[in-house]
């Protein structure tokens, strides 16, 4: 069985694909902790406490403008009303809290008129790049597992080793990744070591075009027997 058709690879492309493959697996690494780091941000943000006195509207008596935990305006705006009421507040109050808070998230989901812009882009960019990570990891595997197949199996065309040599050699390393076998800590860095030996020992094999080849030697031309001419006598000679 052969895959990616006839394609080959020198000593000398072979080494240049293969480090570039080292270095993008060293960058996977970067790449995942940056999506984490803005999903985070964005997370930190949504959460963080939010004045509930704007500009335009003078501070309410009771609050003295401090922050407090992300509400929507319904709620800011009920929560205001019993603080300005100057009484503890009834079980009416809250009744009416609480009808303003599902109100609000009522109109939040169908993206209403209360939802606050700011809130509705930290909420879109905090799931932006939750869902961006599984992409890009399943993206980047994709290319790890098919750039290895490829280049390998180039490799071993070019040397003149069967394909069947490409499972034998990448079978230790991805079979525990799909499979989901446990290994110990001993095994997988054993493991490891053996993939990026074989890998290091492909780019030093020559090519089946300039291996010595042992000289031929020429077939021998049996002797041709010459007839005897009329009137010849003696020794028939051969050419």
């Amino acid at each position: 069985m052969t895959i990616f058709g006839d394609c080959r690879l020198g000593r000398i492309s072979y080494a240049i694909v293969l480090v570039l493959m080292v270095c993008f697996d060293f960058a996977k690494s970067p790449v995942e902790h940056f999506i984490i780091s803005m999903h985070d941000v964005a997370a930190r943000e949504l959460m963080a406490p939010r004045t509930t006195v704007s500009d335009a509207r003078p501070a309410p008596v009771g609050t003295n403008a401090r922050s407090m935990p992300l509400m929507f305006k319904g709620q800011e705006d009920a929560l205001r009303a019993i603080v300005n009421s100057g009484r503890k507040p009834s079980p009416s109050d809250m009744e009416k809290l609480r009808a303003a808070t599902q109100a609000s998230i009522a109109q939040a989901i169908m993206d209403g008129p209360d939802s606050d812009p700011q809130t509705k882009r930290l909420a879109y960019d905090r799931a932006f790049f939750e869902m961006l990570y599984p992409i890009a990891a399943i993206i980047m595997t994709g290319i790890t597992v098919i750039g290895l197949l490829w280049m390998v199996s180039s490799r071993l065309r070019d040397i003149g080793w069967p394909q069947y040599l490409l499972w034998v050699l990448l079978a230790p390393v991805f079979l525990p990744k799909f499979i989901a076998i446990p290994l110990s800590a001993p095994a997988i860095q054993g493991i490891n070591v053996f993939f990026y030996g074989v890998l290091l020992i492909l780019a030093f094999i020559p090519t089946e075009d300039t291996l010595p080849k042992s000289p031929t030697r020429q077939p021998t031309v049996p002797p041709v027997a010459v007839k005897r001419r009329p009137g010849q006598f003696g020794k028939l000679g051969t050419q």
